[in-house]
């Protein structure tokens, strides 16, 4: 036909080969014998279908979703009804762990790192380098602010939508990482000391130079926190909503911001805080202090439930990722502790000045910033000790006081002495991320619902402990002391009860107040007589304990003789 276009032959081309009668021949599979009556007539009354194996990527894949220990081998005695919970849930831990390692074939972004030649180093590649050969959308991630109100705190909100940035001398700014957009910008006139966003941008905290104030995102203030003074490190726990705070008398506070009230407030009693970090795997705080301790915390215990001596002069700076902490001292040495041993992994030493800033990447980079001097190192949790840093970058007559890397983003901020910026780190964020936790790209209906979500999905501060694995267990032995001490007090009231229960109504006379007298007086006697009969006992075994003594005595004097 004139007016069709083109057929575009298929891809794959199957041959079909003749027979000797011009047609294809049919061939019928051959049947296999079933193990019933039939014998290759069926399937059989006996025969099960196969059991199919899960791909050993496919496991491997499960075991990174799959969240604390499992339920599966946990077995519930004297409880059926309590078993059979156990087991749904176990199965559908399971289920959730399989459909999401399924669905990872659908996340098609990959983060990757620099790759250069066998002979190239990667720590001499500049930014300029870095934003040539990147996209258009990288390089719009960069950017460079001088305002003359520094040194800068930077600080990023869940998502990383937003960045807030104050400054030492009064000047705090909220504005949208992709559009550059300015939220609100404030002039304080008074020092600011941390940053620190709640929620989501719509509130933020500021320690200022005696209390603690919350703003909106339109500049708007809030509330002003004066219950402790002098703050000069905040954070935010999400999942709790608690807003941490620590000042420079020793003083952890933890406050519900749903709320406003105040859950716990501790006396490290060790002198000023020197940094604080949160351990996002458990919200446990991390506190460094002068004496190059490191301290953790949480809201329900006074004291520290681990105490570390990490460095022999004070601690400037730390941060945690999973199951290590990276800590930094003033004598220009930082480390890596392992928390699930609290042993020293790597010992690193910086040159010129000591680190100031440590932060730590979705990914596993370690950001140090010491002095004029930027780096990242990589490999530094999963390798053996790594010879140089993955990037390095210099900031000439700048002092460098804050590093932060931006969640799911390979970009770091960067708050120095003149200003704030961002730099571009290749492999520092996740590439694929879950629309339920965090998203990017969230739009107004959407953090209104995760607001509410996550309101009512709020964790008690009592949920708050080293190990997270033991939420929902059981201790046998605070179980069994609740069950004597529930027996005891039932047994309490139940005497008292009867103490003062009503006498039965008697006919014919007997319920006169004289036999009523009698009957109780009766009662009375016969328990003082059965007091008096086990003490009696008593007396009596310890007597003929003593004779027996005595007798042992006489015999050994005559045995003697």
């Amino acid at each position: 036909a004139a007016g069709l276009g083109k057929v575009k032959p298929p891809e794959e081309v199957i041959r079909l080969d003749l027979g000797d009668d011009g047609e294809v021949p049919l061939e019928r599979p051959a049947r296999t014998k079933g193990s019933g009556k039939g014998e290759g007539k069926g399937e059989g009354k006996g025969r099960k279908d196969p059991k199919t194996k899960a791909h050993k990527g496919l496991r491997e894949t499960m075991q990174k979703y799959s969240r604390g220990a499992s339920s599966k081998g946990l077995k519930v005695k004297g409880d059926k009804k309590l078993a059979t919970k156990v087991k749904q849930r176990a199965k559908a831990d399971a289920e959730a762990a399989f459909r999401l390692a399924k669905a990872e074939v659908l996340q098609t972004a990959e983060s990757g790192y620099i790759q250069t030649e066998s002979n190239e180093d990667t720590r001499r590649l500049t930014q300029q380098d870095i934003l040539d050969s990147t996209g258009v959308g990288v390089a719009r991630k960069h950017f460079s602010f001088n305002v003359p109100y520094g040194p800068y705190n930077c600080s990023f909100t869940r998502n990383g939508q937003y960045m807030l940035a104050g400054g030492r001398k009064g000047h705090v700014a909220l504005l949208h990482c992709d559009s550059m957009e300015l939220s609100c910008e404030l002039y304080l006139k008074e020092t600011v000391r941390a940053v620190q966003p709640l929620h989501n941008h719509l509130m933020f905290a500021v320690a200022q130079r005696k209390y603690i104030f919350i703003y909106d995102n339109q500049g708007v203030e809030l509330h002003c926190i004066k219950m402790q003074k002098h703050p000069l490190h905040l954070d935010f726990l999400p999942y709790h909503y608690l807003l941490v705070s620590a000042g420079d008398k020793g003083e952890l506070t933890y406050r519900d911001t749903s709320y406003g009230r105040e859950v716990a407030e501790h006396k490290t009693r060790l002198g000023p805080t020197t940094c604080m970090r949160q351990n996002p795997k458990n919200a446990v705080m991390h506190l460094g202090h002068t004496k190059g301790l490191v301290t953790l915390w949480t809201p329900t215990v006074k004291e520290p439930v681990v105490k570390m001596f990490c460095h022999s002069a004070q601690v400037t700076s730390l941060a945690v990722h999973g199951n290590y902490m990276v800590t930094a001292g003033s004598e220009s040495k930082w480390k890596v502790w392992d928390l699930r041993m609290y042993k020293e992994v790597h010992n690193m030493r910086t040159f010129g000045h000591a680190p100031s800033s440590i932060d730590v990447s979705m990914k596993g980079l370690v950001s140090i910033g010491h002095g004029s001097h930027f780096e990242v190192w990589k490999d530094l949790f999963s390798t053996a000790k790594p010879k140089r840093p993955y990037i390095t970058e210099e900031y000439p007559s700048r002092m460098i006081d804050c590093v932060r890397f931006r969640p799911y983003e390979d970009v770091c901020a960067v708050g120095h002495t003149e200003g704030f910026g961002n730099l571009v780190v290749p492999g520092a964020g996740v590439a694929n991320f879950d629309s339920f936790e965090a998203n990017p790209f969230e739009t107004k209906n959407q953090r209104r619902e995760r607001e509410v979500q996550t309101l009512l999905d709020k964790l008690q501060p009592d949920s708050i402990m080293l190990d997270p694995d033991k939420i929902g267990g059981l201790n046998e032995t605070v179980v069994k002391e609740w069950k004597k001490e529930a027996a005891k007090k039932a047994a309490e009231e139940a005497k008292e009860a009867a103490k003062n229960q009503k006498a039965t109504k008697k006919m014919r006379g007997r319920n006169k107040v004289g036999n009523r007298m009698k009957r109780k007086g009766l009662a009375e006697g016969k328990g003082q007589r059965e007091k008096a009969k086990d003490r009696d006992g008593d007396e009596d075994s310890d007597f003929d304990d003593e004779d027996d003594e005595d007798d042992d005595d006489d015999k050994g004097t005559r045995e003697g003789g």
